[in-house]
């Protein structure tokens, strides 16, 4: 740990661009540009239609109850506003009763809209599922001709980005469409923003399509948000909204630096910090950031432990990635092969022999098997850790806040 006493920790986390909707009332004013939602409630209404609110579930950190509210302001002007029914896109997060009932009165509750039912999509539930756009999907997606999903832009290490557009789709679909989806994450065309050309991005446009073609009004409501705080908002076409953002998402939340660090401390609250599952999108947000041969320190709280484990089976069954891409191409992929898959191919001596520690009150080193992840309660045991392997005399380092929505890389190295 002696040479990692001096050491100076540079700091980076979400910025705050110049234009900042923080004021409820500024939201309001940019989803009545153009009046693009004011027409389509509108037009729900005038149709005798429930309109059906697609919403991210608790393990997103979108402000759904702001949007509502704003919503509800426009909504107050017109003579014949619609009746909304909520669907809860959890894509296969699986989201316990209290936490449910939580959910829904904290989010919807005195909202200022009138909702008649709120549905939990679960991915496994076949009856809550039908034939739609080429997979199959929530079935209150066939019964609602005006549908508004809700979502936040933020980058995402092999969707490129997540928003509305991933809302509607990944969080409606049926498990073994997720997976489908999700192969396309071993792709190297799958990337951090990377849309065009991303075989998990395209998939889900395709299924957009499908939907816009098939007699509905789709308008989404996407925002940036920095914890409380929301940088901007669009709204119209989900992927439209979510190209006019990406401007505003990269200033806000990528940055690049001059030369890869020895040492990167990967700080992940909650939502995304709730299990190693989700806060491991730090360690590929952030993987540019770390010199090879160097290390990665995971802090996250994880009081869901490891949570959806399926992505331990390659971990425990090799620590070389070679040998887990050639048992994914022998077996077929399964859900959360990807993850493994990436992990290895940072923590591989032929690869980036990059050394990563996880700190976590709440994770048993004996779930991660033989893996090349250790695991420690306390950041300062971590660090000592990596003393003990980092080569060289002296180390840079690099502390990342809210490192699972932050993208990090290096100009050299």
């Amino acid at each position: 740990m002696e040479r990692f006493k001096n050491i100076q920790w540079s700091q980076i986390g979400p910025l705050a661009p110049p234009r900042d909707l923080e004021l409820q009332g500024a939201l309001i004013n940019r989803l009545r540009d153009a009046g693009r939602l004011e027409s389509f409630l509108r037009q729900a209404g005038h149709a005798h239609h429930a309109a059906l609110l697609v919403v991210n579930d608790s393990h997103r950190a979108t402000p759904t109850r702001r949007i509502l509210e704003a919503i509800a302001t426009v909504a107050s002007n017109l003579d014949n506003a619609p009746e909304f029914r909520v669907l809860v896109a959890t894509g296969t997060h699986t989201v316990d009763d209290p936490e449910r009932r939580q959910f829904e009165e904290s989010t919807f509750q005195g909202c200022g809209l009138e909702i008649s039912g709120v549905e939990w999509h679960e991915a496994d539930n076949r009856q809550m599922l039908v034939s739609l756009a080429g997979c199959d999907m929530n079935r209150l997606l066939a019964q609602h001709r005006f549908i508004l999903p809700i979502g936040s832009v933020e980058p995402h290490y092999f969707a490129g980005a997540t928003g509305a557009h991933k809302t509607l789709t990944i969080g409606c679909l049926s498990r073994d469409d997720i997976e489908r989806n999700h192969a396309g994450a071993m792709s190297p065309e799958s990337d951090l923003l990377r849309l065009d050309g991303n075989p998990v991005f395209d998939d889900m446009q395709r299924v957009l399509t499908q939907l816009l073609s098939e007699e509905r009004h789709v308008l989404a409501v996407n925002t940036v948000v920095n914890g409380p705080r929301i940088l901007d908002a669009a709204v119209g076409d989900p992927v439209e909204t979510l190209r006019r953002l990406l401007p505003t998402v990269t200033r806000a939340f990528v940055h690049r630096i001059p030369s890869p660090v020895d040492v990167a401390l990967l700080l992940v609250p909650l939502p995304l910090g709730r299990s190693l599952y989700q806060a491991d999108k730090a360690l590929k947000n952030c993987q540019g950031a770390v010199r090879a041969g160097g290390g990665m320190v995971l802090e996250a709280p994880c009081p869901e432990g490891v949570g959806a484990d399926a992505f331990l089976r390659l971990l425990r069954r090799t620590q070389h990635y070679d040998i887990a891409r050639q048992i994914v191409d022998d077996e077929g992929y399964r859900l959360g092969d990807h993850k493994a898959v990436k992990l290895l191919y940072l923590t591989d001596p032929k690869h980036r022999n990059v050394n990563v520690a996880v700190v976590s009150p709440n994770i048993d080193g004996r779930d991660l098997g033989e893996s090349r992840i250790a695991v420690f309660t306390k950041r300062e045991a971590a660090l000592d850790w990596l003393a003990e392997r980092l080569a060289g005399p002296s180390a840079t380092g690099l502390r990342v806040q809210d490192a699972g929505v932050v993208g990090v890389m290096a100009r050299r190295g």
